[in-house]
């Protein structure tokens, strides 16, 4: 069982069907799973090919010699799901269905944040800032520097004035906290 953890959010894929995407993967295209009608008694999860495009709501994972890209999008819908094969690809979503909608807006202002107002600053002195965890019901932010901003003395300054500022202009994260 291979465990694709992005955040705090789980997507398990078993070994059986690992063998079946490794036997038919293509070169230069990956697999890509999402989901269809989000939050709707009628959404579907799929798995299908994709050429990767770099941008901030494709997440690119590698499980030994396969890449998947995960739609950011669909991300809270994704949470334990589990992919098996079984003569056919089997995708069990329990959540695919549910009304997520409020937690992935969020979840995408703040990888949004991230990836184009602070990271672009960070960058300028090689470092920047990843996302450990997030609690949407308790509301809480984990965030992680990278880079020349991890051990440098300004880090903590830049934390509490700049990061948190940002962040505190979505209403729903009360807690933004910083692991050293």
């Amino acid at each position: 069982m291979y465990v694709l953890k992005i955040y705090n959010y789980n997507i398990y894929i078993t070994d059986s069907c690992y063998n079946y995407l490794l036997k038919n993967k293509k070169k230069k295209i990956f697999y890509k799973i999402f989901i269809k009608n989000k939050g709707n008694e009628f959404s579907k999860t799929r798995i299908y090919y994709s050429v990767f495009k770099n941008n901030v709501f494709n997440k690119l994972i590698k499980i030994k010699n396969i890449f998947i890209i995960i739609d950011m999008l669909s991300l809270c819908f994704l949470n334990n799901t589990c992919i098996h094969y079984k003569q056919k690809i089997i995708i069990n979503s329990p959540n695919s269905y549910l009304n997520l909608f409020l937690e992935n807006k969020i979840l995408n202002k703040i990888i949004f944040l991230l990836f184009y107002i602070i990271n672009k600053k960070l960058n300028l002195h090689n470092g920047y800032i990843k996302i450990n965890y997030y609690n949407f019901n308790k509301k809480t932010l984990c965030l992680l520097f990278y880079g020349d901003c991890k051990n440098c003395n300004l880090s903590t300054k830049t934390f509490n004035k700049f990061v948190v500022k940002i962040f505190k202009k979505i209403k729903l994260i009360k807690i933004i906290k910083l692991n050293e």
